[in-house]
């Protein structure tokens, strides 16, 4: 077994449990095999001799999950920079290169909640297959949505075929589309009950789709073994998804008490997005989001930072989900929403573990991450300073000094940062020289003669 010891660190756990002081953890072959006072973790690990790492007071904890990722996702200020201003091509690379920042940037798992095509789904694999660097993808297909609604966002004229839209109208155009996308390899089925404040065609408050269609998406998902989640602004469209039996509820921006009331019977998860609806509020002007989109939003931003309180209070299991890439939140900037749920009412612990454990749990991934356990997949980051004394420093680069994954060194100030899409495995340099176009994958051109 062999593998490392990581000794003098506090310990952080992902449980919620209190942090473990000049503590210990053994990693090897890619998993927690112990955590727990130094001299026990040693003693434990003895016979295997493994090497050890002198963490000299740094702390450790689970490496993070968004809840609420867009991998392709760049730049974006409206629709139509997700499906209009770039080929379906350009948003792979962009999915690639989101996917490697996010790892880098300590989300050591990801839940694809939209996707052109089956993009998340390529991208998930060429991650497994180590052809990609990348967060633990649970990958998501194209959102469902209804006609004129949520991710509707262009006329009849435009073909959506491969769009961030995949459109049905009744129960079985609803169960067709399941059934694609399942078939294809998606993992998390993403639907819609409301509007939002960037569509054209439908606002935050607009019904979208009726709880026995949803309920319809949930049946056939639920019968493959796979999650729902539900993009639900507005107040009926909370409680609708919630009837309906959707795993989580996406954004969550008027609640009121009878929805946190169905959501706590239900054992609902609630993924608040509190930072996305704050930036475009505070940063979209600086970046050229329309001055109605800014309006809408505007009007969101109390109401939501009101329901996150209240179903805080309640005791409504949460978790964490950026909703980055943005013009105005980047994918490197994804902590940024457990600030926001410090700054309204969570603890710092409180918002570690809707970050790591409860993340875990929403995804269907609790029994490989999330917390530091025996058995776990060594996902976890080593930190220069205390997060439950500022939950800042999961946004600051420079204080996270290293990424693992799968007890593999994946990124922070302990790696070279890689270049976006840059090889995991590296090409032969000589072979790479003498090649054209500089790689030895190249297959030579033959030219023959019909």
């Amino acid at each position: 077994m062999s593998g490392t010891v990581f000794v003098n660190a506090t310990v952080i756990d992902g449980t919620g449990r209190e942090p473990l002081e000049r503590g210990a953890m053994h990693v090897a072959e890619g998993r927690v095999v112990s955590v727990g006072p130094i001299d026990e973790v040693r003693a434990s690990a003895r016979d295997s001799g493994p090497a050890e790492v002198d963490l000299d007071g740094k702390f450790v904890m689970p490496g993070m999950i968004d809840c609420h990722f867009h991998g392709g996702n760049e730049n974006v200020t409206c629709f139509e920079d997700i499906d209009l201003r770039s080929p379906i091509e350009e948003t792979v690379l962009y999915h690639a290169k989101n996917s490697q920042t996010i790892l880098e940037a300590g989300f050591t798992s990801a839940r694809e909640v939209g996707a052109r095509g089956l993009i998340s789904v390529s991208v998930a694999k060429m991650i497994s297959l180590g052809v990609l660097r990348g967060p633990r993808l649970v990958p998501g297909g194209r959102i469902l949505s209804t006609t004129g609604g949520l991710a509707d966002a262009h006329g009849n004229w435009v073909a959506n075929k491969k769009s961030f839209a995949c459109i049905a109208n009744s129960g079985n155009e609803l169960r067709k589309a399941v059934r694609e996308q399942i078939k294809y390899g998606t993992k998390c089925i993403k639907v819609e009950a409301s509007g939002t404040g960037i569509s054209t065609y439908a606002g935050a408050h607009k019904l979208t789709m009726s709880e026995e269609e949803i309920a319809v998406v949930v049946h056939e998902a639920r019968r493959n073994g796979v999650r729902v989640a539900c993009h639900a602004q507005g107040t009926k469209s909370i409680k609708n998804a919630v009837r309906a039996g959707v795993t989580t509820i996406e954004h969550g921006t008027f609640l009121d008490e009878e929805a946190v009331k169905l959501m706590l019977e239900h054992q609902t998860i609630l993924t608040p997005t509190l930072s996305v609806i704050y930036l475009y509020v505070s940063k979209g002007p600086e970046v050229g989001v329309q001055d109605w989109v800014v309006e809408k939003f505007r009007g969101d931003i109390k109401p939501a930072m009101e329901s996150f309180k209240m179903a805080a209070e309640a005791g409504i299991p949460m978790v964490v989900g950026s909703d980055a890439g943005h013009a105005f939140d980047p994918q490197e900037g994804n902590a940024f929403e457990l600030q926001m749920m410090v700054d309204y009412g969570y603890s710092p612990m409180e918002a570690i573990v809707a970050a790591t454990s409860a993340g875990a749990q929403a995804i269907g991934m609790a029994g490989s991450v999330g917390s530091l356990e025996a058995g776990k997949f060594a996902d976890f980051l080593i930190l220069n300073a205390d997060p439950l004394d500022d939950i800042s420093v999961l946004r600051q680069p420079q204080q996270i000094e290293a990424v693992y994954q799968g007890g593999v060194l994946k990124g922070g100030n302990s790696l070279r940062r890689a270049n976006p899409l840059e090889l995991v495995t590296p090409l032969n340099a000589d072979a790479a020289d003498e090649a054209p176009f500089g790689g030895e994958c190249m297959i030579p051109y033959e030219d023959t003669e019909d």
